[in-house]
């Protein structure tokens, strides 16, 4: 395997992953609008759905690269137990109350606050199932289907696309947010229809396996480990603490970045030419992210830049975000965004809780 080394890094000249040419459509210079590049995301989360057919499978076979956007479930949550259903009701009152809150939308009403209990959206469901799920979506503009009901009834609150010409690959569910009985807190996951669902980093967060970032019109894939050339050939010690980059923007690299922790710590995404990841996106700060490695710990990645010098840390202008593949909590403050929509999370404490 040939290797070379620029910016402290080493590139891996047998990268497997393929990506369809690029959407250059007209960028939206909006900061929160999860427009850009549409067509490439969408590829990759369906290419993701098509070879998996479990939660959380792993694929280890190197000519096929899993981007860890699963998103089948293997949870009916169209028939949560009604012992479930009767516990919820037991408790709701004594629950905290989520509200979202649309801050910028294409489509939607800013400053819509939207609010959920543990059984579900309070009011204006469309839904009604009142189960602990509320589903985010959009199943068409016609309001009836063949025998007379509501299309839209599969989801609680419904998001029409911009465009009226909208592609089925809008279709659907595209996210739900569920409240864990166990654990009393509001959990989020993307549904895998659209353009995805991203939470925006505000803190460190350890990235796992085929993690999937998205940094201004830009997007990046993570994965760990070498193949077995390397390992039996170079000897490399600890191959699992390696991580691997690709990148894909509006200028693709076909080779992913290899990082290996005893050689370098901290890597710093932008596009600034010191960063040792340089990514030609104008939406980018001149230092978007950090990743970091901490000992014994693992990689972390942070939005802007993070020094030695804290007076020297910056945020980044256009955020850094997360894809929601695995439930995560909610928590007050949360922001993120899906569609072409961005919503801002409050927990609201009940007197009585």
């Amino acid at each position: 395997m040939k290797a070379t080394a620029q910016n402290g890094v080493q590139e891996i000249n047998t990268a497997k992953i393929k990506m369809n040419g690029l959407d250059k459509k007209k960028i939206s210079m909006d900061p929160y609008m999860d427009s850009p590049h549409h067509n490439q995301l969408h590829n990759i989360i369906s290419k993701n759905n098509q070879n998996n057919n479990t939660n959380d499978q792993t694929n280890t076979n190197n000519n096929n690269v899993n981007y860890g956007l699963n998103t089948s479930n293997t949870v009916d949550y169209n028939n949560v137990p009604p012992a479930t259903i009767e516990k919820l009701k037991k408790i709701v009152d004594k629950c905290d109350i989520l509200e979202i809150e649309i801050i910028n939308s294409l489509t939607l009403q800013r400053g819509l606050k939207i609010e959920i209990n543990a059984l579900g959206m309070t009011s204006n469901s469309e839904r009604k199932a009142y189960d602990g799920n509320t589903f985010f979506g959009f199943l068409g503009d016609n309001e009836n289907d063949d025998e007379g009901l509501n299309i839209n009834n599969e989801v609680d609150f419904v998001v029409k696309p911009k465009d009226n010409n909208y592609e089925n690959r809008v279709l659907g569910r595209h996210f739900r947010i569920r409240f864990d009985i166990n654990h009393m807190e509001y959990l989020i996951k993307d549904l895998g229809c659209g353009y995805g669902t991203f939470k925006k980093i505000t803190e460190e967060t350890k990235l796992k396996d085929s993690y999937l970032i998205n940094i201004g019109n830009s997007y990046i894939v993570c994965t760990f480990g070498v193949d077995e050339y390397d390992v039996n050939e170079k000897g490399i010690a600890d191959a699992d603490k390696i991580l691997n980059i690709k990148v894909f923007s509006e200028i693709p690299k076909t080779e992913p970045y290899f990082f290996n922790p005893q050689q370098i710590k901290r890597i710093y995404v932008g596009r600034d030419i010191s960063c040792n990841i340089i990514v030609d996106d104008t939406l980018l700060s001149r230092v978007h992210c950090t990743i970091e490695y901490k000992e014994n710990k693992g990689w972390f990645i942070f939005d802007g830049k993070i020094d030695d010098d804290s007076s020297q840390n910056r945020p980044s202008t256009n955020g850094t975000w997360l894809y929601l593949i695995e439930e995560t909590q909610i928590k007050d403050k949360m922001i993120f965004k899906s569609n072409q929509n961005v919503y801002e999370c409050h927990i609201i404490k009940q007197n009585n809780s």
